[in-house]
């Protein structure tokens, strides 16, 4: 054969080198579905403790989440503990019946009936709010907006704080004219308001949802009321999901408004069944009703943003609380654990070392901040 030309071997080389290539890719996607399957499926068996520190609680404490650390308050005050363990801040007052809220990493406090709010972060205190009259109930933004009921009498104020304590709207409102508000939400960025009014109309009992959008559009409106809807039957929670959806569940329905400036009705779902709890996720909102002897004890339902039905499954464990976040859903009591993702795969089933009093995700998978009567721990499902 002449000099430069390649021998029959080196053909031969080439020739089956692009076929190995994609052999090996094969056996790469092979290999990287097969991990995936796995993690999809994978039920843990037990858990590691990542920390843990004594702690002494007051009596009659109770816990939310907040970012990925946890607020502990009682009547004579609120601390907060992070993921490290530690205890991030702690304030005093006094307070005998709590009136709370939490959306992402802010909280406002305040006592039912009196006048001072506290709005809260993990860093710390960043506002006393003195209202002037008595107060029945609250929310608060993403951002650190505070909206507020207050009772003076015959007449029931809404009143929208800024951050920094500043008003940014108030509305006066009577059971004669639009009812009374008894629930309200602000969205994550604050420009959004929805109000869920009672009212009685020749002795039947009626509910208002309405709409104000506190920006740019509102302006153009009066009392910034963008978009209003009519129920007859009682519409007791409402709760925003993002900036443009927001749901409100009533004794007969769940209905899921849609819109980041003018909200409007996307969905409405009847609900034939007794609504024993609702819990809020961040891109779902879940009813738990009594189930069935043959089924399970209790039915828990859940619905997408769009008002879609994404997952229906019944468990037999009493429960105090229910936590649902980033797909996946925690069902607890002080004895025992129940991990689900929102397509209904059981991921443990089990205890948690103690008498847990309350527990909720953090940011990372399957880990959790978990406080029992005398500690406070992280642990991580494995």
């Amino acid at each position: 054969m002449e000099k430069g030309n390649r021998t029959d071997e080196e053909e031969l080389k080439t020739a089956f080198q692009p076929r190995s290539v994609i052999i090996l890719i094969c056996i790469l996607a092979a290999l990287a579905a097969i991990v995936f399957y796995q993690q999809a499926n994978r039920k843990y068996s037990g858990y590691r403790n990542v920390r843990s520190t004594e702690t002494v609680l007051a009596e009659n404490s109770q816990a939310r989440r907040l970012g990925d650390s946890i607020i502990i308050y009682s009547a004579d005050g609120m601390r907060c503990m992070n993921s490290s363990g530690k205890t991030a801040w702690d304030i005093s007052f006094q307070i005998q019946e709590a009136c709370i809220d939490v959306s992402g990493s802010f909280a406002a406090i305040a006592d039912y009936g009196e006048s001072t709010i506290y709005v809260v972060n993990e860093e710390g205190l960043q506002r006393e709010i003195v209202t002037g009259y008595q107060l029945r109930t609250l929310c608060v933004s993403e951002q650190g907006m505070v909206g507020a009921v207050l009772d003076d009498g015959d007449v029931y104020w809404v009143y929208i704080y800024s951050l920094d304590g500043t008003e940014i709207a108030h509305a006066r409102t009577t059971m004669e004219q639009s009812g009374y508000p008894v629930d309200l939400a602000l969205s994550p960025n604050g420009k959004l308001l929805a109000i869920s009014y009672l009212y009685l109309d020749v002795g039947t009992v009626s509910s208002t949802v309405a709409f104000y959008n506190l920006g740019e559009v509102g302006q153009n409106y009066a009392d910034k009321y963008v978009s209003g809807y009519n129920y007859d039957e009682i519409v007791a929670r409402i709760e925003f999901l993002s900036n443009s959806v927001a749901v409100a569940v009533s004794d007969g329905s769940i209905i899921f408004y849609e819109g980041s400036e003018k909200p409007v009705v996307s969905q409405l779902n009847l609900v034939n069944e007794d609504i024993n709890a609702v819990y809020w996720g961040d891109d779902c909102v879940g009813l738990v009703f009594d189930g069935t002897s043959s089924e399970g004890k209790y039915l828990l339902r859940l619905y997408d943003t769009g008002g879609s039905k994404i997952l229906e499954t019944w468990f037999d464990m009493d429960y105090s609380d229910i936590q649902i976040d980033s797909g996946i859903i925690t069902i607890y009591n002080d004895a025992e654990c129940l991990v689900l993702t929102t397509d209904g795969k059981e991921r443990y089933s089990g205890n948690l070392g103690g008498t847990v009093l309350f527990m909720s995700p953090t940011s990372k998978k399957y880990r959790y901040n978990v406080l029992l009567e005398d500690e406070f721990k992280v642990v991580e499902l494995e």
